[in-house]
């Protein structure tokens, strides 16, 4: 049996609060990155070449509090050998309105995009590094009752070899 890497350590708990959810979201097409720098030894993003110019960039898109998360799933199959990471993010916006409409409706019609997350921790993600993500449901509505929501709830999923990368806050500054 081969070993292709050998384990060489262990995770220690920490001692740092844990805090689920997505603070912030930003999307862009995966065509206007041409390139990610990797940090040495840490392997982090420390950089996006980002096409064009002026240089394309990322776009927020704001969400309330608590709404919003995401899930990096693995599918081992032993019987081809193949490991892949399913990230799905769901994305919640309140208010039913045309503007929003009309970007998911250009969302929906991009296959290739990437996303950076920055979770309630503080780090940022990087999904879609390798094959992008794609929305893949926008459903929602207005409720019944005055006190339900009146949202759009979006998924977007993507397959990749690895699980997400993390991005350096400076990185991040530079393409927002």
């Amino acid at each position: 049996m081969a070993i292709c890497e050998s384990l060489t350590g262990g995770i220690t708990l920490g001692c740092d609060n844990n805090i689920g959810g997505i603070k912030r979201l930003f999307l862009t097409e995966k065509e206007n990155v041409t390139s990610v720098t990797l940090g040495s030894p840490t392997d982090e993003i420390t950089a996006f070449t980002m096409a064009g110019s002026p240089a394309a960039e990322f776009y927020q898109f704001e969400f309330n509090k608590n709404t919003s998360s995401y899930t990096e799933e693995l599918t081992s199959d032993q019987a081809t050998g193949r490991d892949l990471y399913t990230q799905t993010i769901n994305l919640v916006l309140n208010r039913r309105e045309k503007t929003k409409r009309d970007t998911l409706l250009l969302l929906a019609k991009r296959k290739d995009l990437v996303a950076i997350i920055e979770d309630n921790n503080g780090i940022y993600w990087y999904f879609g590094e390798q094959y992008g993500i794609n929305v893949t449901t926008n459903s929602g509505g207005s409720g019944v009752a005055k006190s339900d929501a009146n949202q759009y709830v979006i998924t977007f999923v993507g397959e990749e070899s690895e699980p997400a990368n993390t991005v350096t806050a400076a990185a991040v500054a530079a393409v927002i």
